[in-house]
């Protein structure tokens, strides 16, 4: 069970639970945070929640105080925001750290920024003024939001919503199916498997001691700080730290791949790549192979923003030779990561990535419109 915290202790939660790049590590992209408001997920079209360099959470406004039901706009030549909601008027300018609520100054623990055209506030700030209570899980840098009270029996461990009406074709291979997750996602193919030794999760949680919430969150938080690296680099300022950062995420018995990603280090800057983007891993969706492997189902939003030649885009050796990516345009799809350990006996808290993780492995993958 998690703890509920104040939002007034939230900020030391976070300058305690979570790693954060310092700001010398200007090639490692910040941590960034899920979001889960009343049981669902935010899937955010574009830019991210995520830890600054002050170790401050910050969220696309416009998604988070919509989701709450306040009305977001925005006025150009102030270059401020105002939001409304149930008679509070609130206004939030870009680059200040304090802000008018119905009238008066309130000040910030952080000013609020212009990030990829989107407008990030503090998250505290936004919860605390909209009348929201706030939960932080450090393990999976998740931020639950809750403006009700919701059922233990109606939940998950994670705080998601659990669904019983239009189930995917297959939801017996799941232990429960989610309120905001498609059954398209569930229903994607599984990865090539030995059959009589593979399992889906309905197997495996609550069946294999390994499975559970203490292991899972550190198999999520590994697979987080990974796509965040992964799915996120900058022939400007990708350097010698991201790769060892990379690494580190990995499953490794020798340092033989340090060089390869090092390699890719080389060709970023060669072919002048730059991509931005993100993945959210689902918990319950884990799916084993019998062959040693334990795939963790993800959604994904990649942009290929600059490159050369549309060669190796990303640290993927099965990545698409002939896809033909188009510039500044968001794809998106489900794909299942695979995470490995070389250890015997209880190995639940030892899986990472796996040096052979692919994007497009087992995957879907298409323009978002």
């Amino acid at each position: 069970m998690m703890r509920k915290w104040t939002l007034a202790l939230l900020i030391v939660i976070l300058l305690v639970s979570v790693p954060v790049a310092s700001a010398s590590s200007s090639s490692l992209p910040p941590t960034f945070v899920s979001v889960v408001l009343d049981g669902k997920k935010i899937w955010f079209p574009d830019a991210q929640a995520y830890i600054d360099a002050n170790k401050r959470t910050l969220v696309p406004v416009r998604f988070v105080a919509e989701s709450l039901g306040a009305k977001v706009g925005w006025e150009g030549k102030s270059r401020s925001v105002p939001i409304s909601r149930d008679g509070q008027d609130i206004r939030l300018t870009i680059g200040s750290a304090t802000a008018i609520v119905n009238g008066k100054q309130m000040e910030l623990d952080t000013q609020a920024v212009m990030t990829g055209g989107r407008t990030f506030v503090p998250l505290r700030f936004v919860s605390e003024v909209l009348g929201a209570e706030v939960e932080w899980e450090g393990k999976t840098a998740t931020v639950l939001i809750q403006t009700k009270e919701l059922s233990k029996a109606d939940t998950d461990e994670w705080g998601r919503l659990i669904r019983k009406t239009n189930l995917p074709k297959n939801a017996a291979d799941y232990p429960y199916i989610l309120a905001d997750i498609p059954n398209e996602m569930y229903e994607l193919a599984y990865p090539y498997s030995l059959p009589a030794n593979s399992k889906v999760s309905a197997k495996l949680y609550g069946v294999i001691p390994e499975y559970n919430k203490k292991n899972i969150d550190i198999w999520l938080g590994r697979l987080k700080t990974f796509g965040g690296l992964w799915l996120n680099v900058d022939y400007q300022t990708i350097d010698d730290a991201w790769a060892h950062a990379v690494f580190a995420t990995k499953m490794q018995n020798s340092n033989a791949e340090l060089k390869y990603i090092r390699q890719y280090v080389d060709w970023v800057k060669t072919n002048k790549i730059q991509v931005t983007g993100y993945l959210e891993p689902e918990p319950s969706m884990i799916y084993y192979d019998g062959f040693g492997g334990d795939y963790i189902r993800v959604k994904f939003r990649v942009k290929f923003i600059s490159f050369n030649k549309h060669e190796q885009l990303i640290y993927d050796e099965w990545f698409p030779k002939d896809a033909g990516f188009k510039k500044n345009v968001w794809y998106e799809g489900y794909s299942d990561i695979k995470m490995k350990t070389s250890v015997g006996g209880d190995w639940g808290s030892s899986l990472k990535v796996s040096p052979t993780a692919s994007l497009f492995f087992n995957h879907t993958i298409s323009k978002v419109e």
